[in-house]
């Protein structure tokens, strides 16, 4: 029996194994529909199990891809320009394939972050945002914070200027409830808290950013939404630097590479950014601020290979930042303002490193691997302990294997992730109030199928998630004494299902509706399990339904994108100091949360010199009864909104182009929401935070081939707001500089 099974699968595998060897060469040019090339555009050819082979055009619009022999598609993607998929049959002998795009108002992507295998634009029906590095540069921005603030239903709200805590809060959710990867590499701490103040911009190819609950793909943290950096390497070689300063003592440097040699594509830069930060004088006293310093210095370097069968890559990033943290200086509505902290200081360093390989066995059919590393260390410096200051810090290991195999008209994925995680801060103690770490260890098995025919695309997967936490000593603290915890272990199931079916189809006008339904988990942090003497906190829980119309008209030049999302959050973590009839702990999942809204986009070129693009989201958000007793966590009341979300927020971008010189316009809105008490929290009391707008504009004239000279005004109205309460934004100003590039 055992034999007459074995043969069969023995023939599969040598049949899968003897692909052919032999690689054809497939060349051409990209153009315009007036003629004209277009350079740094992304040309990617693709088998049914995802891209075989990508690089970029050169300054003449020309591109050059290898490949095994066989059927493919072939597709380009241009900021600002649209083109129909190619199919493409590469027989061995050198082919060549010209290819015309025209003006839209959005382009075609291949997203890595919307499944778990790359998937196209149009061919999924997730909430799904991707900045392309040319739209990046045209604004001026210097970090990629300052980006995700054109992504609509995800508010980004930071503790004052620049290097000051920043948080995300994707449709409502909490601000750990979005997944931010690099390359794959998760950058989150254990329990999903992230400060999205050190994300650097310089290095990037492009950022998605994919709403609604990811869990089904990426596991514990993707609760909310998953934005992923992707970095720059390969194609035709281009080299560049900038220089730019301006107001608050600010000044930001960067030099970068990138490339083919052969086989091998590569890329790397480094960046330096300085600011003195706010120097004026608090609101509330009077006294000066001069502890609002900010620097931070990243590098990166990457490498992949590109073989007839195998492709690997790998990247090593590293950062360095330091900050002086003044305190609330802002809004002080209980007069308790203790005056600026001019000692508190935090430093951090991180590292991430990964390495991936995809085995092509057939078109048809791929093994893919990936192990990575993510590690911070922290030390926060206090006006309290100005002599010691306090470590802190995370380390993960993953390890992901998956089989990729096209059968059936269906692409399927399946494979499994492990993922080993330490938490350590000078407040874990023990027994003898000694630190000690906390330590989880989460195994994953995954599945995906993803089919696409005609008008219809529809996405399934399937994820089962077990968390374990190691045993932990417990402490006899006197305000938040922990028991003993014995090594405790979760499983979670998080299902998702994504469809789209193109409702008119054409090159001109198309209608396209799309929804998605998923589940989402967040295991519980490092400091939530340190400071509890609950033994059983589960993991929080997210049900998300979304469902919207996509719209184009005049060739794809004007598309207008509407959702509607509705996410109900479940075994919420909250402090309740043992209520009686609720818990019998001091925290516990037992709080819940409802949050639903619409999102509205608008994205209009007229001509290739000019890009429109607005967005706007009104969404509802409101805590409901605790599980066990009709009341809420305490001081809020059921029907309550959530903190810090905004019922209604939004932005518009023009960006002009017009021979050697160019510029941007840039409004942001955001209505009130409500806050805490800056010094001592919500106990102290509830408060609206005035809403506010604001105003960016710039500009840049090319002064020679390789040379750009640019300039932009921030806040260009002067006005005075706080995205959190308490903590005032900076006010108006201008930075200054020049770009030089080179390329071949």
């Amino acid at each position: 029996m055992i034999r007459s099974h074995a043969l069969p699968l023995a023939g599969l595998l040598l049949a899968l194994l003897s692909a052919p060897a032999s690689a054809a060469r497939l060349t051409g040019t990209v153009t315009s529909g007036d003629g004209h090339p277009v350079s740094d555009a992304r040309v990617v050819l693709e088998s049914p199990t995802g891209p075989v082979a990508s690089t970029r055009t050169d300054r003449t619009g020309a591109y050059l891809l290898d490949a095994p022999d066989g059927d493919y598609v072939l597709r380009v993607v241009a900021e600002g320009f649209s083109g129909p998929s190619q199919r493409v049959q590469l027989t061995g002998a050198a082919a060549t394939l010209d290819i015309r795009v025209d003006v839209a108002a959005l382009a075609e992507s291949v997203v890595v972050t919307a499944g778990l295998a790359p998937v196209t634009r149009s061919g999924t029906g997730a909430s799904l945002t991707v900045l392309d590095q040319t739209e990046l540069r045209a604004r001026q921005l210097e970090s990629s914070v300052d980006a995700l603030r054109s992504v609509p239903g995800l508010a980004v709200l930071r503790s004052g200027g620049r290097g000051a805590v920043t948080s995300l809060f994707p449709r409502g959710g909490e601000s750990d409830f979005t997944l931010v990867l690099v390359d794959g590499i998760r950058l989150n701490d254990m329990g999903g808290s992230f400060d999205a103040a050190h994300l650097p911009l310089f290095d990037l190819d492009r950022i998605e950013v994919v709403r609604g609950p990811q869990s089904a793909l990426y596991g514990t943290d993707a609760v909310g939404g998953v934005v992923q950096l992707v970095t720059r390497r390969g194609g035709p070689f281009s080299a560049g630097g900038l220089f730019e300063a301006g107001s608050f003592g600010t000044w930001r440097a960067n030099g970068t590479a990138n490339g083919t040699t052969g086989r091998f594509r590569w890329g790397g830069g480094v960046e330096r950014l300085a600011s003195d930060g706010f120097t004026g004088t608090a609101p509330g006293t009077g006294e000066v601020v001069s502890n609002d310093d900010y620097t931070r210095t990243d590098a990166t370097v990457s490498l992949g290979y590109q073989g007839d069968r195998l492709l690997l890559s790998g990247l090593l990033r590293a950062g360095d930042n330091t900050r002086g943290v003044p305190g609330p200086y802002g809004s002080d509505p209980n007069d308790t303002y203790a005056g600026v902290d001019r000692v508190s200081r935090n430093d951090n360093r991180t590292l991430a490193a990964g390495a991936s390989a995809t085995w092509r066995l057939r078109p048809a059919a791929q093994v893919r691997g990936a192990f990575s590393l993510a590690d911070r260390d922290s030390t926060y410096l206090s006006i309290y302990t100005p002599d010691t200051p306090t470590a802190s810090g995370n380390r993960l290991y993953s390890g992901r294997g998956s089989f990729d195999l096209a059968w059936l008209g269906v692409a399927w994925t399946a494979g499994g992730e492990y993922m080993r995680e330490r938490a350590q801060s000078a407040y874990f103690t023990g027994l003898e109030n000694q630190e000690i770490p906390v330590d989880r260890t989460q195994v994953g098995a995954f599945g995906e199928g993803r089919f696409e025919r005609g008008r219809l695309a529809l996405q399934g997967g399937l994820r089962y998630e077990r968390v374990v936490r190691d045993a932990l000593e417990g402490n006899r603290s006197v305000f938040s004494p922990r028991p003993p915890f014995a090594a405790s272990t979760t499983s979670v199931v998080n299902p998702r299902l994504s469809v789209s079916y193109r409702l008119l189809g054409g090159d001109t006008t198309w209608l396209r509706l799309r929804g998605n339904f998923g589940t989402g988990m967040r295991a519980p942090g490092a400091f939530e399990i340190a400071f509890t003497d609950n033994p059983g906190l589960k993991p929080e829980r997210t049900r998300s339904i979304d469902g919207g119309v996509e719209t184009g008209w005049f060739g794809g030049r004007l598309i207008v994108d509407a959702v509607y999302f509705r996410n109900e959050y479940d075994d919420l973590i909250v402090t309740v100091a043992r209520v009686p009839g609720t818990t019998s702990y001091r925290s516990d999942n037992i709080s819940n949360a409802l949050a639903e809204g619409v999102e509205g986009t608008v994205s209009f070129r007229p001509t290739a010199f000019m890009t429109v693009r607005g967005g706007v989201v009104g969404q509802r958000t409101e805590i409901l009864a605790n599980d066990g007793r009709p009341v809420a966590p305490s001081p809020f009341t059921v029907g309550d909104p959530l903190l810090r979300r905004p019922e209604l927020a939004g932005f518009a971008d023009v960006i002009l182009t017009a021979g050697r010189t160019s510029g941007f316009v840039r409004v942001d809105s955001r209505g009130d929401t409500q806050d805490i008490d800056p010094s001592f929290g919500a106990n102290a009391g509830i408060f609206t935070n005035p809403g506010y707008l604001t105003v960016d504009a710039g500009a840049s004239w090319r002064v020679l081939e390789r040379v750009e000279v640019f300039g932009r005004a921030l806040n260009l109205l002067d006005t005075d707001y706080e995205e959190i309460f308490g903590f005032p934004a900076l006010g108006r100003s201008v930075m200054v500089g020049v770009r030089v590039a080179a390329s071949r």
